[in-house]
């Protein structure tokens, strides 16, 4: 029998914790710079408020975007995704949380998966470049 966990230990020589490389991921996050992005929202007064954000990268589940305007966690909004090739997803969302490094970018949640806007990321694919 094959234990692969000892045997690419051996392989890539990996003696670092193993805790270190788990990752929980069960999304491929694409990196697209075809996909122009903005978000709204409803302010205290009942203003709709649009501002274009920068798309770090997307999944079906969610999204990782950098904005000038402050946001908070648990915040709710609408993220509009206008594809250069014409195609466009509203979707409901929530910011989880701000980036670590930076104070400037937000990790997106959608309200629920989206099926259809992860067929349309991998249908559209044209340039290799994972996260």
């Amino acid at each position: 029998m094959i234990d692969f966990d000892n045997d690419l230990d051996v392989l890539f020589n990996a003696d670092f914790p193993e805790d270190l490389v788990k990752n929980h991921r069960i999304a491929t996050r694409y990196v697209r710079e075809d996909i122009d992005a903005s978000v709204s929202y409803l302010d205290w007064f009942n203003r709709k408020i649009v501002f274009a954000v920068k798309l770090i990268d997307i999944t079906s589940k969610g999204a990782l975007i950098e904005s000038e305007k402050k946001l908070k966690i648990n915040q709710t909004l609408i993220l509009n995704l206008q594809f250069k090739a014409g195609k466009s997803f509203v979707i409901k969302a929530k910011i989880v949380r701000i980036a670590a490094n930076t104070n400037n970018q937000f990790g997106v949640k959608f309200d629920k998966y989206n099926n259809e806007l992860g067929d349309y990321l991998f249908d559209t694919q044209t340039k290799l470049v994972f996260k």
